[in-house]
């Protein structure tokens, strides 16, 4: 009995002793961190605050979510110091990440504690595809290097790493928007007097969350707007870090559709609200160009006058040399000819004529509209797409109201650019040519219009439909944006 009575002793001694030595290893040192020396925090909140104020989309990152905990630790070379990554948030390559290394009582200030530096960054799918890329950093606002702050004996320092310039083309850049690890590759500790010493390379799990189109909150509408014996249901307004837009319910015959004319309850100011999405992601359409969004109102409204819609045909005139001769010869003489060269649903494009405005010789377009409500979505020559493919989600917003034009001999002229001047039942377009190098380098100097046979040619032309009656729909902001 007496056996037993000294074994069960010795192991609660045992066990007592193993608890205050890894009670001893985490708790907080004696000493204090001297805050003349160190910028010294209460809490990490508090320390984060001071992270907002360099970069300034972090607060709301963290906010909503994106900037993640990371507890990555490694130890140094130095005797009882580690290096914590803390805390990580990946966009697309950009990396941000807070770290921290120990405090120790000999240090006199932030000098005398290492500090990391990135060379390299290798990002890595789950597919296994790789990429490394140069590591640039970002001092953040306002622009100088900060030492940190302390907190719990461990002095807190950020990186914001952007991959650098590279001249090779043919990188698949979509690797950074797929990423589920970076590795920090080529790393080195700096030591105030010895100099650096390289250090392992440390990886880090990373989401491809994209704090730019998800989805934070929403808050739900259910209203319909009739349009052309159909109809669109506004789901719910969403909210997302940088932007609001309503999420909609299209028919499956509407490919026509492209968006609403629209008017806001504090600005008289008639715009689009294009339509975005596939029929598998869904349909929205942003509101983050409209003005009134910036209203301190709680409630706020939309009316809805018009939808606007695309012909996927292609409307041709020529014209002749001798016009353009004749013209030339007497620049102040304009040949007038004012020919219907399209009209949808009311919506009519008028070839004017070639005319002089502001002293330059020009090929003049007018487009007049028996909407009351219809906001200007202008001509663009088709050289500015230069044959690349538009997403799916954007093909009802791009390459529409495009402009080409042909020589005698069949031959795509692209030295030209379209100008405008707009009354409040007329919008007038004014297509001048430039030298082809004037064009690339952004320079402005106008030359005569090439005396020859031109053909014209308008494609996928948008035009609006006035709803029945005008719908107004009321909604809230989901979130509260304001810092």
């Amino acid at each position: 009995m007496q056996t037993l009575k000294k074994v069960l002793i010795g192991t609660a001694l045992i066990g007592g002793f193993a608890i205050y030595t890894q009670y001893e290893k985490t708790a907080e040192p004696a000493w204090s961190v001297n805050a003349e020396q160190f910028t010294v925090v209460k809490s990490l909140h508090e320390g984060m605050k001071r992270e907002y104020t360099k970069f300034e989309e972090l607060e709301m990152v963290d906010q909503y979510g994106f900037l993640k905990d990371a507890n990555k630790t490694v130890a140094l070379e130095e005797a009882y110091r580690t290096l914590t990554i803390d805390k990580i948030w990946n966009l697309e390559g950009r990396l941000y990440f807070l770290y921290s290394v120990d405090v120790k009582e000999r240090d006199k200030d932030e000098y005398d504690v290492p500090r990391l530096s990135v060379k390299n960054m290798l990002f890595k799918t789950k597919e296994g595809k790789e990429i490394v890329l140069r590591a640039g950093e970002n001092m953040g606002s306002p622009g100088s290097r900060d030492e940190g702050f302390v907190y719990k004996h461990r002095l807190y320092r950020s990186m914001m790493l952007i991959p650098g310039p590279i001249e090779d083309e043919e990188i698949d850049w979509s690797i950074l928007g797929q990423t589920n690890t970076i590795q920090l590759k080529d790393l080195a500790i700096s030591y105030k007097n010895v100099g650096s010493k390289a250090i392992n390379d440390i990886s880090l799990k990373v989401t491809s969350d994209n704090p730019y189109t998800k989805v934070l909150k929403s808050e739900a509408i259910n209203q319909t707007i009739p349009y052309d014996n159909q109809y669109v249901k506004i789901k719910s307004i969403d909210a997302l870090l940088y932007e609001q837009r309503l999420s909609l319910e299209i028919p499956k015959n509407a490919d026509d559709l492209i968006g609403f004319s629209v008017a806001s309850d504090n600005s008289p100011q008639t715009q689009t609200l294009g339509i975005i999405g596939t029929p598998s992601t869904g349909f929205y359409m942003p509101l983050y160009e409209m003005p009134f969004l910036e209203s301190v109102k709680n409630e706020k409204s939309i009316t809805f006058n018009s939808s606007v819609h695309k012909d996927n045909r292609s409307f041709s005139w020529k014209i002749p040399k001798e016009d353009i001769q004749t013209f030339l010869t007497n620049k102040d003489q304009p040949v007038v000819k004012n020919e219907v060269i399209a009209n949808l649903n009311e919506t009519k494009v008028i070839y004017e004529g070639l005319t002089l405005f502001e002293g330059i010789p020009r090929i003049m377009l007018s487009v007049t509209t028996a909407s009351k409500h219809s906001d200007d979505r202008g001509f663009i020559p088709e050289r500015y797409y230069n044959g690349d493919k538009v997403p799916e989600e954007y093909v009802r917003q791009f390459k529409n109201n495009l402009i080409s034009i042909e020589d005698e001999m069949k031959a795509k002229i692209i030295n030209f650019d379209i100008h405008r001047s707009y009354t409040e039942d007329k919008r007038t377009y004014y297509i001048t040519f430039l030298h082809e190098e004037d064009i690339k380098n952004g320079e402005w100097n106008p030359i005569m219009i090439p005396q020859q046979d031109l053909t014209l040619t308008l494609s996928n032309l948008t035009y609006e439909k006035p709803l029945s009656k005008p719908v107004t729909i009321k909604y809230k902001n989901p979130i509260n944006k304001s810092k």
